[in-house]
């Protein structure tokens, strides 16, 4: 492997580790091409990095000293085989490590059962998200298949990796090394966590999972040091595939897309290329009782899709839950395929956020559009969660982004009250991945920093900033920028000093 010269560090004090095979690897193969950006930082990916000690440009405010940790699919390629999709790669998890004016980054593959196998094999052995594969083995259970590259989840003494369809990976949350797949109970083994837990004020935590052409929904209550307090099976209709529900005070919320499983395909086809858009076919809602687990209402709205949610909230007899509404299925996954590849994409209708506003007495629903268009990954104050609240701050994508480029390059805060939005344009170079909130102590709701990563396609480089939410529009108030660039993840989260 070769070394090289600090070159444009941002203030590096130290690289520990293994980086790109080749560091300039990504950045000849974006070149100028913004069809290239997004592929481009899933080339040459290590199986590990740092740990890397980077200066920021400013110091941070004393509060924000903590770990974000993020996970993402970074290994596209075994052998002479590739992934064709974003959400099939293998996981890997991210820890930045802040404290006065230095970040510490680390990142490790997850070493599920699938990143070994194929590894010793150097072929894809099982079909992925969206890629069919060939001469298959056996899909014994879900985690025949788990990639562990959505989300983390940290608890006492451990950091969970997340998938949807399977367990979670239990990691060392200080060198990130996979330790085993975590287990809540015997009866729960092997069933599916999702890679979006919802989390109370108090830190109680709630989560579901799905089982794909079961007609059912797992539910979880884990305490806040993360054992399982229970779980159960609901029945749920099209619930083949669920990626995120809320929660409010009283209820869990779920908002079940019309995807159907088609089970009876050949051995070797992808779970995505056996889903079936019915566009014709309603979006149901149901809000389950907190307490009983039991469906207190149900409703029916024309077809939509939508990856994310915000925050949900009981308001007297209505319930509230914020949406990112995306692109039809087909098309959006489509264009991440083409994003994957480097390929000419089809063109997107923009992202639009959304409120769902459920009328629990009468029993109407419907979908109100908000004025803000081109949203996506929303997140708000942890504080807040379940409760009435006023900000949303999300990803975006400006007018400096090029033609042809897959992904997003501003952050924006949304207050709900005024309806007004700022924003801060990262420019036409930058694909920024999903800003975590942390809220500023005894501050208001929405108060506090933003912290988030972001790539720059035509540089190979991955930066690091922390804004301050009630200047977002200032632009950072700190960055730090590592010499070498990060295959763009998806989601996670920040877990402060304690």
């Amino acid at each position: 492997m070769k070394r090289r010269k600090f070159l444009q560090t941002g203030g590096a004090l130290g690289l520990g580790g293994l980086l790109r095979a080749n560091p300039a690897t990504a950045a000849s193969t974006a070149g100028t091409d913004p069809r290239r950006g997004f592929s481009s930082s899933f080339e040459g990916v290590a199986e590990h990095y740092g740990p890397t000690t980077l200066r920021f440009d400013r110091p941070l405010p004393a509060a924000v000293t903590g770990t974000l940790y993020r996970n993402g699919p970074a290994g596209m390629v075994h052998g002479e085989m590739r992934y064709r999709h974003w959400f099939d790669g293998d996981g890997m998890v991210h820890a930045w490590r802040l404290h006065g004016d230095t970040a510490v980054h680390s990142a490790r593959m997850v070493e599920t059962r699938r990143l070994r196998a194929e590894r010793d094999a150097g072929r894809l052995l099982w079909p992925g998200f969206a890629t069919d594969v060939a001469d298959t083995r056996d899909v014994v259970s879900a985690d025949s298949v788990n990639a562990g590259n959505i989300s983390v989840l940290p608890l006492a003494g451990e950091l969970l990796a997340l998938w949807e369809a399977g367990s979670p990976w239990s990691l060392d949350p200080h060198d990130l090394r996979t330790r085993s797949r975590k287990v809540f109970s015997p009866d729960t083994d092997g069933l599916s966590f999702s890679a979006h837990p919802r989390i109370e004020p108090d830190g109680r935590i709630w989560n579901f999972g799905y089982l794909s052409g079961s007609g059912k929904l797992m539910l979880y209550e884990l305490d806040k040091l993360g054992r399982l307090r229970r779980a159960a099976a609901i029945d749920a209709p099209q619930a083949d595939m669920v990626h995120d529900f809320v929660i409010t005070e009283r209820h869990l919320g779920f908002v079940l897309m019309p995807l159907m499983s088609e089970p009876d395909l050949p051995a070797g086809t992808a779970f995505m290329n056996r889903l079936r858009w019915q566009a014709d076919a309603p979006v149901i809602v149901l809000l389950i009782d907190k307490d009983t687990w039991q469906i207190s209402h149900r409703f029916e709205l024309p077809s939509f899709f939508a990856f994310h949610f915000g925050n949900a909230w009981v308001d007297g007899d209505t319930v509230r839950i914020t949406v990112a509404r995306s692109a039809d299925f087909d098309a959006l996954m489509r264009r991440i395929g083409q994003a994957t590849r480097g390929e000419r994409g089809d063109e997107l209708a923009p992202q639009a956020l959304s409120e769902l506003v459920l009328d629990t007495r009468g029993g109407g629903a419907r979908l109100q559009a908000l004025p803000l268009s081109g949203a996506e990954f929303p997140v708000t104050d942890p504080r807040f969660a379940g409760r009435p609240s006023r900000h949303t701050f999300l990803l975006g994508g400006s007018d400096s982004r090029p033609d042809g480029l897959f992904g997003f390059n501003s952050v924006m805060r949304f207050d709900r009250q005024s309806g007004r939005t700022e924003s801060f344009d990262y420019g036409a170079d930058v694909l920024a991945e999903e800003h975590v909130f942390v809220p500023a102590p005894g501050a208001a709701e929405g108060e506090g920093w933003l912290i988030g990563t972001a790539y720059d396609w035509r540089r190979s480089r991955t930066r690091l900033s922390v804004f301050e939410t009630r200047s977002l529009g200032d632009g950072p108030i700190a960055s730090a920028e590592l010499p070498y660039g990060l295959p763009l993840g998806l989601h996670g989260r920040w877990q402060g000093r304690t």
